[in-house]
């Protein structure tokens, strides 16, 4: 059956009905991509978008090497310092649900460029005014609502990245290669946090934050080579009665992946936050700088771990989206475990290289599955939601592990994270996932 002739049933009223089969755009949106099947998987499009994405994964990592330390030598408290990270979080999610909602409207390739620009603003508005503070004498309340200012257009512009990636993802892969897309987008970050701390030590012979002004220049140049190179994908219109709708989180069709998916990331954060105090505490390591290195090769057991699945297992075995959250989270459960019954380092990695593995499964599984629940015209609507619900997770996830850990016991977030991910990986496993 062509599309012509599906498009031509569409319009004369036959067919399935559009919320039991996904619509009948849908169909013809996968009619129009069934020859796509015949592609290469792995295009040149895809190749640009991802070099987007990495430079914008090695600025964010570099910003949490380079601002932490130079708090209080700028003279920032330490609940100055929180605040700005929050505040930027939160507008970071809720801005990433409007420019989901507009990606669907003017298009995947100027969202993302703005984003890309917005992200290249802010970042260098941060390092000029840590620049001023470490080089002159501005009086902190300044200085705090200058990185503040730059803070909050940074989440304001560079939210739009995320939406626009995921919805060209969406747009570009077949319904069967849906979850090996969406894990390409979780491998740019693994890929950017282990870049990212790479290149701030290479670079910080030249000054504390000169990686930041790298970060820049490659973000500006991966804007150039988008706009010149990346191709706006072809997409079905919206139906007239769907052009301005908006998408709910309560939406029945994916308000199961949007719960887990805000569940995983404040469970990961919540281990993240409390790792240094954990290997301290329990395995009894000593010394800031020891403690330090220790978690630094925690956190990069797990991002090798990451990309190694996602680049190398995912893209081979193509793992349905079903699948995946069978696996994922039943890993992130048994990670929980191995980190409660750790007594040495070595037994740490093995529970970081679990996480890394769970993250590897998990995000894709739930975002892939979640894209195959919408309709063609809802797919930047959905990676707004998708954007926002882990930035909510891990604006809780620091402050559950924190109360448990000081307030109940040591070993309460395991304790915590295991029951949670066991009664969660239940839940998927009773959880319809469509595989194409």
């Amino acid at each position: 059956m062509t599309f012509t002739t599906i498009r031509a049933k569409q319009m004369s009223g036959s067919g399935p009905h559009a919320h039991g089969h996904h619509g009948h755009e849908q169909v013809a949106h996968d009619a129009a991509q069934a020859g796509g099947s015949q592609q290469p998987y792995m295009t040149a499009d895809k190749i640009f978008l991802l070099f987007g994405l990495i430079t914008y994964g090695i600025g964010q990592s570099i910003l949490f090497i380079v601002f932490p330390p130079l708090v209080k030598e700028i003279g920032l408290s330490l609940t100055q310092y929180g605040f700005i990270m929050s505040a930027s979080s939160l507008v970071l999610a809720l801005s990433a649900m409007y420019w989901g909602r507009r990606s669907d409207r003017v298009g995947r390739k100027p969202t993302l460029l703005l984003g890309l620009f917005g992200y290249a603003l802010g970042t260098t508005g941060v390092a000029l005014a840590l620049e001023w503070g470490v080089r002159g004498s501005p009086e902190p309340w300044v200085l705090f609502a200058v990185i503040l200012l730059a803070r909050l257009v940074y989440g304001g512009l560079a939210s739009a990245i995320n939406p626009a990636a995921s919805g060209y993802i969406a747009d570009t892969t077949s319904r069967e290669n849906r979850a090996r897309g969406m894990a390409l987008l979780g491998m740019t970050s693994g890929i950017g946090t282990i870049v990212g701390p790479v290149l701030g030590g290479a670079l910080a012979f030249v000054s504390v934050i000169f990686p930041m002004y790298v970060a820049v220049v490659l973000a500006l140049l991966a804007m150039v080579m988008l706009a010149v190179l990346l191709k706006e994908p072809q997409r079905e219109p919206a139906p007239a009665g769907h052009k301005n709708k908006m998408l709910s989180p309560l939406d029945p069709r994916i308000r199961a992946f949007l719960f887990l998916f805000f569940c995983f990331w404040m469970f990961f954060t919540m281990i993240q936050v409390i790792v240094a105090f954990l290997l301290a505490d329990q395995i009894g390591i000593e010394g800031n700088d020891k403690v330090a290195q220790s978690t630094a090769s925690a956190l990069m057991a797990m991002a090798l771990w990451a990309t190694f699945f996602q680049l190398v297992v995912i893209q081979k075995m193509n793992i349905k989206p079903g699948t995946m959250l069978r696996l994922g989270l039943p890993a992130f459960a048994l990670a929980m475990g191995a980190l409660l019954i750790a007594e040495s380092l070595f037994m740490v990695w093995v529970s970081f290289s679990l996480f890394g593995i769970a993250l590897a499964l998990s995000n894709p599984g739930i975002t892939g599955g979640a894209s195959l629940m919408v309709e063609t015209h809802e797919q930047g609507a959905l990676g707004g939601l998708f954007s926002a619900a882990p930035i909510l997770g891990m604006a809780a996830g620091p402050l559950l592990g924190s109360t448990l850990y000081q307030y109940v016991a040591v070993t309460a977030p395991m304790q915590v994270g295991l029951v949670a991910f066991v009664l969660l990986s239940v839940f998927a496993f009773r959880l319809q996932v469509p595989d194409k």
